[in-house]
């Protein structure tokens, strides 16, 4: 039985000693070390005390934590009986919750099964949806040939497309997805994944939760597309590789892959948070503050530079400033490539949008350009839109013109 209200409990015990603890413990030996050394030998019967005392104390506030945290969570599971306990599931703000903190720690819950880990899965009316024939009868009544994927991005679910568009119409406006359905006859399915997971490993659940669609879909779908933002964009990549590698049906329905603000080169902020830890690390007394920077989920570090395979977050080395070695992932063949990018400013040259993009990610980075290793799109395939910030990306109009006209067949008559 879920009982999410028990995970939090464990979550917020090891949240205590990863976060204040430990980095206190490591901070107090640092300091330590360094006051002893500049005492020199004379000091060592002191520090040899002083050392034994200090792992006792620190042992016992760890064990007296850890404790009174798992009897708190072992409580809340026998006070509910054996039944469900979903506080956070029940409630659109609680889900969100739910996927902010699978965004930072979500490798860590998926590793210790716990109840607040995400599974990958098709999402219909805030539920999972089993890829069983059966059940996609019934959430997709109206199920058609062609299919588009919806991935959302990094602490994201899939409700985050349904933001509306008020803001930018002055009225409220359907989501891409429903769009697409009336406008093109595209059913549109959502997915739902742990953002704090690698890149790769999603990109594995996914291509084999498409394989299953594919098998268990209603009417045999003749075209498959992708609509991918941030994160999501990278994983609907990775998933067309690994289900190349698989020799899986799918990926020769694919015809579009769209992605909206998607770090392909990597992303800025992610690229800052390891310069600080690298250069915390220098300095002893410094390193708990690393300590907790590092502690971020495997999911937000693949975003540095927007790894898509194992072998290339392998192959990193974290205590390498600039370590951005990449595999060359092929593009899938017969697929239209889209890559959407948005800048604050007009003028993607202008010197505050070359800096910061849309805020979160670069247009170098958004349209899969690179110095070294662009991502090799014909010049049409990759689109700036002025004026928009990374988020304005799930919901704005011109955003979903450009989408439906390459859905549509129409993008090179725009």
């Amino acid at each position: 039985m879920t009982n999410e209200l028990s995970a939090l409990v464990e979550a917020a015990g090891e949240a205590v000693d990863r976060l204040a603890i430990t980095p206190a413990e490591s901070l107090h030996a640092a300091i330590s070390r360094r006051v002893f050394r500049a005492v020199g030998p004379a000091s060592t019967p002191t520090r040899l005390i002083h050392d034994g005392i200090t792992k006792v104390v620190y042992w016992t506030i760890r064990r007296t934590v850890t404790t009174a945290f798992g009897a708190a969570a072992a409580t809340t599971r026998a006070a509910a009986g054996g039944a469900d306990v979903r506080p956070l599931s029940r409630s659109r703000g609680g889900r969100i919750a739910v996927g902010a903190i699978n965004a930072l720690i979500g490798d860590q819950l998926d590793e210790r099964g716990s109840d607040l880990a995400i599974s990958m899965a098709i999402r219909q009316a805030a539920k999972d949806v089993p890829c069983e024939r059966s059940a996609l009868e019934h959430a997709f009544p109206t199920a058609t040939a062609r299919v588009a994927v919806f991935l959302h991005g990094l602490g994201e679910t899939e409700e985050r497309w349904l933001r509306g568009s008020d803001r930018h119409v002055g009225a409220d406006a359907l989501p891409f997805s429903v769009q697409l359905q009336r406008d093109l006859g595209i059913t549109p399915v959502d997915i739902r994944y742990n953002s704090g997971l690698r890149v790769s490993q999603n990109g594995l659940k996914l291509a084999e939760l498409l394989n299953s669609l594919v098998e268990a879909w209603p009417v045999t779908i003749d075209e498959l597309d992708f609509v991918g933002h941030s994160m999501g964009g990278l994983i609907a990549r990775s998933a067309c590789h690994a289900g190349a590698i698989a020799r899986h049906d799918w990926p020769s329905r694919v015809r579009h892959l769209i992605t909206l603000g998607a770090p392909h080169t990597g992303a800025p902020l992610e690229k800052a948070v390891h310069a600080v830890s690298w250069a915390l690390r220098k300095v002893p007394e410094a390193r708990p503050m690393a300590e907790i920077l590092d502690a971020r989920s495997a999911g937000i570090r693949d975003l540095r530079f927007g790894y898509l395979v194992e072998d290339d977050w392998r192959r990193e080395d974290p205590r390498k400033l600039l370590d951005d070695r990449r595999s060359q992932v092929p593009l899938p063949p017969d697929c239209t490539h889209t890559f959407i990018a948005a800048t604050v400013t007009q003028d993607p040259a202008h010197p505050i949008g070359w800096a910061l993009g849309d805020l979160l990610v670069r247009t170098d980075s958004g349209i899969g350009r690179h110095r070294e290793r662009s991502i090799p799109v014909p010049p049409g395939s990759s689109i700036h839109i002025g004026r928009l910030t990374h988020f304005d990306l799930l919901d704005h109009p011109l955003v979903y013109k450009r989408v439906r006209n390459v859905l549509s067949g129409a993008a090179a008559a725009h």
